[in-house]
């Protein structure tokens, strides 16, 4: 019998907790919980990313959970109800790393805070970890 490969290991460990992401944030498919939970509308509707509802940004790397995003993204639908598309964890802390990756540094015109994007809800044909996603529209 073969053993896993530290690869293998390694890539079961981040579809099991990609799969905690996905079960402890489906609640705010309903915007309302989303609310009710203290996320607040952050941003206008960013192109390639949709509308952000925020409720903190992490101190240092050690203040990020997985399980409870940073940020909440929204797309919206051709009716302009939203929908859930990815999570996006935000911290200051620049050698922060999550689900074994480092955050994106901030950007020119953008929040002053390192972030990193899990789109769990929406695919992603350029990557489940890049920041913008060409499959989310805000028109």
């Amino acid at each position: 019998m073969a053993t896993a490969s530290p690869d293998d290991r390694k890539d079961a460990h981040d579809r099991a907790v990609l799969a905690q992401v996905r079960a402890s944030t489906a609640k705010y498919h309903d915007l309302d919980a989303a609310v009710s939970d203290g996320y607040r509308l952050s941003s206008p509707c960013v192109p390639h990313m949709g509308y952000h509802y925020q409720r903190g940004v992490a101190a240092t790397a050690g203040d990020l959970d997985a399980s409870s995003p940073e940020i909440l993204v929204y797309a919206p639908r051709a009716d302009g109800t939203l929908r859930l598309v990815a999570v996006e964890y935000a911290t200051w802390d620049a050698s922060a790393t999550l689900l074994g990756r480092g955050f994106d540094a901030p950007h020119s015109g953008g929040p002053p805070f390192h972030t990193l994007h899990a789109w769990v809800w929406q695919g992603n044909p350029d990557g489940m970890f890049e920041p913008v996603n060409p499959n989310v529209r805000c028109d």
